[in-house]
């Protein structure tokens, strides 16, 4: 098998992501390869349910999910970091199947690690799959990992 250079995670910060990071981490380390880390930003929902002291206007709301991503995604590189692995992160927004695809090129990754939610047929064709789309347009090889 040939060396990583670029492994590719693709976090949505959910619990299936938490187990797939964990094993880009774990492969970039053991190749020595950089690990680029994304997050595509989706716009925000002004319908949160349950939400506490929602903000004035929805330009407010992208404003605060910007900021709670950027401090997620930090938190996500210091933590490769502590693990002794080149990291770099980027956030972006738009279609994230296409979004991580692009990245993945411009970026030379040799493997996209992408966590999967579980979720059953049905589920997908109601909530799409953001993984199934990225492991079936893929020229680069993906890893799925299961959360837990």
């Amino acid at each position: 098998m040939k060396r990583l250079r670029r492994v590719l995670h693709a976090t949505d910060f959910s619990r299936a992501s938490g187990a797939a990071f964990t094993e880009a981490v774990a492969l970039a380390r053991r190749d020595r390869a950089r690990l680029l880390i994304l997050h595509v930003l989706l716009p925000a929902s002004p319908f949160l349910a349950g939400a506490v002291n929602l903000p004035p206007s929805y330009l407010e709301l992208q404003v605060r999910a910007r900021r709670e991503a950027e401090r997620r995604l930090e938190a996500l590189l210091d933590r490769a970091r502590h693990e002794g692995v080149r990291v770099e992160g980027r956030l972006a927004g738009g279609a994230p199947a296409q979004d991580i695809l692009r990245w993945a090129r411009r970026k030379g990754a040799d493997l996209i690690v992408i966590g999967t939610h579980g979720r059953s047929a049905l589920g997908r064709f109601f909530m799409g799959s953001v993984a199934e789309r990225v492991v079936r347009l893929s020229p680069i090889p993906v890893l799925t990992v299961r959360g837990h």
